[in-house]
């Protein structure tokens, strides 16, 4: 998925700003959750999600190595729990999700509704995936918003199979 990640990232270096808040909602190997918290600054925060002790683990070692630790909150719970964390008066900057198969997409979708909600403008939500199919049901969800509030963008590498939905609140 390394293409794709690099075009999405290539995005998140334009909109994401030092004091923003983002949330990286599936940490996996904490890669994205260590390039957020080199955007967002001193400044900003990373809420980063995973209820697998072994992914907190990891990622808290490797933010600790590279100095980013005091950018990110690692929260030991599923990223459904997202919402409980959002606070109305601080808008996200950018949110990231990786799906896989063990990924429920009916909870994604519902905590993209979510986050479509406190996106600031110009935030980016999204979603990468190394199964197209995974992206489907919030892809149809996502065509029916007003155009003049979000831009949604779909990218897909044919050869290796992997996909990213870009959505950008107006």
């Amino acid at each position: 998925m390394r293409s794709i990640q690099n075009l999405v990232q290539i995005s998140l270096n334009e909109y994401l700003t030092p004091g923003d808040l983002a949330i990286d909602a599936t940490i996996r190997h904490g890669d994205i959750t260590r390039f957020l918290a080199s955007r967002v600054g001193d400044t900003g925060k990373v809420l980063a999600f995973s209820d697998t002790k072994s992914e907190i683990d990891d990622v808290a070692t490797s933010l600790f190595l590279s100095g980013l630790n005091e950018r990110v909150d690692l929260i030991s719970k599923n990223f459904a729990n997202i919402p409980a964390y959002m606070d109305p008066t601080r808008p996200v900057g950018a949110a990231i999700f990786q799906l896989d198969e063990k990924t429920p997409t009916v909870d994604v979708e519902a905590v993209v509704k979510s986050l479509l909600m406190v996106l600031k403008t110009d935030g980016l939500l999204c979603l990468l995936s190394e199964d197209d199919s995974l992206l489907s049901p919030i892809k149809n969800y996502l065509a029916k918003l007003p155009e003049n509030s979000y831009s949604v963008a779909y990218y897909q590498d044919v050869l290796a199979q992997n996909s990213a939905l870009v959505v950008q609140r107006h």
